[in-house]
């Protein structure tokens, strides 16, 4: 069975570096994944993407050695279930905000004995290199169930949120966490004290227990300072942000160049 050596890389204390893809087309995703990101993810919460197009989107990735993420539209068992059974290395479920939330999410992502994810779907033995029975009794120690921590109440919550068993790691999303206590980003980043606790506390607890620490940076400045306060597992940006900036300085450009 294809091993997922992302989750290795992060036991072993690495750093990893991926980005979202939120263009639902193939070929974007095959052209980012040959960049050379540690990670890329599918996401479906806030992008215009299908089930079927992550399907072709995660098949193109796959091209690559690139590791495969999907963040689901809502903690939700069909949500969950189906993007986990396109054979993704693992996911980042948005809005956990209790233990409560988090056992939900590990009955809809772990097999038996950990959860009650059903048994089934064609991709995951192709993607995993393996049979399904195979798959079905090694995904519980391959696949990585992140959960978002968006709001004050879950990093009120962080404790308990880490101590639910099938549960790797948290992943922070920094503009909904300024968002619920009323603060606008990115104006808190470096700005608002308050906000910059929180961002630390996480980083904290979560190092503290043992598990992953994600996040989500606006640019390369963002993703040194998150990595000296402990995150290991970065995402940088987006393909649309990507794609935009570069043609926007380009045209900048051709228009300067032009005026002269």
């Amino acid at each position: 069975m294809r091993e997922n050596a992302l989750r290795r890389r992060l036991a072993a204390g690495e750093t990893v570096l991926g980005s979202w893809l939120s263009l639902p087309d193939a070929l974007a995703a095959e052209a980012m994944a040959h960049v050379g990101w540690d990670w890329l993810l599918v996401d479906m919460e806030h992008s215009p993407a299908a089930l079927h197009e992550a399907a072709a989107m995660l098949t193109a990735v796959r091209t690559t050695d690139v590791a495969t993420f999907v963040r689901p539209a809502w903690n939700e068992s069909s949500q969950i279930q189906r993007v986990l059974d396109l054979g993704c290395m693992g996911i980042v479920v948005p809005v956990v905000d209790t233990a409560d939330d988090a056992r939900k999410v590990v009955r809809d992502a772990r097999f038996s004995p950990l959860g009650e994810r059903s048994r089934g779907g064609v991709r995951i033995g192709y993607a995993f290199e393996t049979t399904p029975a195979t798959y079905f009794e090694r995904a519980n120690d391959e696949v990585l169930v992140l959960v978002q921590v968006e709001t004050e109440t879950a990093v009120a919550n962080l404790a308990e949120i880490l101590a639910v068993e099938g549960i790797d790691g948290v992943f922070v999303g920094p503009n909904d966490l300024a968002g619920s206590a009323g603060k606008r980003w990115p104006d808190v980043w470096d700005n608002d004290d308050a906000y910059m606790a929180l961002i630390r506390r996480i980083a904290e607890g979560t190092n503290g227990a043992g598990k992953i620490t994600g996040i989500l940076a606006n640019g390369t400045a963002m993703a040194k300072q998150v990595a000296a306060l402990g995150y290991r597992f970065i995402g940088i940006s987006s393909d649309v942000n990507y794609m935009t900036g570069a043609a926007k300085r380009a045209l900048d450009e051709a228009r300067a160049d032009l005026a002269r």
